[in-house]
Formats: C-alpha cells, structure tokens, sequence
C-alpha cells in the first residue's frame, strides 16, 4: 500500500476534461491537448494512463488534480506507475523556501504522451494457437515485475512474427509493447529513446492503428530524449538529427524545435 505521506508535494499535475465545441469534449494535462472524443470515461481512462507514464518516468507515485464538467469539484488523487490511484482530500503545500533564498524554478516536465499499448482489436494471429501462450506469456512476466523477461519475450515474439508475416499488425502490437515495457524499465535512455523513434517510425509506415498509439510513442521519445539530455548531453546530442527528423515526419513541430533549437545551442565536440 502507498503511503500518501511519502509523496513529494511537488509537481501536481493538472488533468482537465472540458466541453468542445468541434469534438464535444477535449482531454487536456497540464494545458496540453492529449485527446479528444465524447466519452467522458474513455476520456478519464486515457487520461490515467497519461498520469501512469509520468509515474513510471519519475519511478514513483506522483500527484495530480483534476476536473470534468459534470463535477466541477476537484479530484485529487496519487497515481502509481502500476496505475495504482489513490484518492486523497488535498494536497499538502509545496514546501517554503529556505529564508532569504527565493524559491528555485521548477525544471520544465518533458512533454509526454504515451499510455500502454491497447489495439482496438487484437490482431487475429495474437490469438491463435501458435502465438497465443506465447503473448500470454510477456504479460505474465510484466504481472510478476520481471519486466527483463518480459522484454526479452516481447522481442522474440516480434522477431518470430516479423519472419513470417512482416510489419503485420501482430508484428507492430508486439513491437509497441516491447517499447513500453522498455521504458517502463526506466534504464539505458538512449536505448530507450532510440528504441521508441524506430518504434514511432515503424508504426507510421505500417499505418498501425490506432493513430493516437503512434503519436504517444513519438512524444514519450521526446520525453526521454529529455531525460538522456541530462544523464548524457553527448548521447542526447547523437540521436537529436533522427528524433527531429521522426518528430517531422509525425507533425510533432512543436517537439521538433524544442530538440533542434538545443541541439544548435550544443558546441561540436572534439
């Protein structure tokens, strides 16, 4: 059980569900469009499962606040990288700088948008004899927490599939879940990160569906482009020309920028 007291007080996301008028409701975290549709609890669930990834980035439970039309109340809670979500009354204070020292800036939360695969439907070959137990079996070591395992299952699940029916949508659903369980894993970014631009690549060219999958895997790239930038400039600065150039490709100009404005402000090295 996770213990409230435990949490840091800061950050608190703000998640919001709010009328539309083109799509009748439209998701938002922390003032970013994350998706849009008229099922409010469709809406609730993705927004979750956004909060799950910030979790998991941060390796700990993290705090959110949020808010739909039909109850304007606040709802706070602590979500926890295995979705645990915890209801708690407030939110404690941030806490008071020390006296005489002003309040030191809060870093910028990489954009992430990504939640755990979920095909509208199963691909047919998922679910026959030959690769059932097989796909049984990843998820089986991601419910035990040996997500090593279950990496490793993922990839030859994917590879044998790749070498009978190509970028199938089995192959692709496969390749997506390896590339969350990867990052769920929350170790080598750069591995990571370039892991989830092929993935984004991939997906795009195979036309997976659905799309909103796809866009989720580009902006949790960015995400941990961010996090390799601090760990590892150098590294960051070797895989920013691919993650610009998928970012494009995608139409996330946005995050392209972001990435080619820091990679000119880097010196050359040597």
């Amino acid at each position: 059980m996770h213990n409230p007291g435990n949490v840091p007080a800061t950050p608190v996301y703000a998640l919001m569900i709010r009328s539309d008028e083109e799509h009748g409701l439209t998701l938002t975290l922390d003032g970013e469009e994350i998706a849009t549709g008229s099922d409010t609890e469709a809406l609730r669930a993705g927004g979750l499962s956004e909060l799950r990834v910030r979790a998991a980035l941060a390796g700990r439970p993290v705090r959110a606040r949020a808010v739909e039309p039909a109850c304007p109340t606040p709802w706070n809670m602590i979500v926890c990288p295995d979705g645990t979500v915890v209801d708690v009354a407030e939110h404690p204070a941030p806490p008071a700088p020390a006296e005489g020292r002003p309040a030191p800036p809060a870093p910028p939360t990489p954009a992430v948008s990504m939640a755990p695969p979920a095909p509208a439907a199963l691909p047919a070959l998922l679910e026959s004899d030959a690769y059932r137990k097989m796909w049984a079996a990843v998820w089986a070591a991601h419910a035990e927490g040996d997500l090593p395992t279950a990496v490793a299952l993922a990839y030859k699940l994917e590879t044998a599939l790749a070498g009978w029916f190509g970028e199938d949508a089995a192959t692709i659903t496969v390749l997506t879940a390896r590339a969350w369980l990867t990052l769920c894993q929350r170790t080598d970014w750069h591995g990571t990160t370039e892991l989830l631009i092929t993935t984004a690549l991939r997906c795009q060219a195979a036309r997976y569906r659905p799309e909103a999958d796809t866009i989720r895997t580009a902006r949790n790239a960015h995400a941990c482009w961010h996090l390799l930038r601090k760990e590892s400039p150098e590294r960051a600065a070797d895989l920013a020309g691919r993650l610009a150039d998928m970012l494009a490709i995608l139409g996330e100009d946005y995050r392209r920028r972001d990435v080619l404005a820091w990679a000119g402000a880097v010196p050359a090295s040597g």
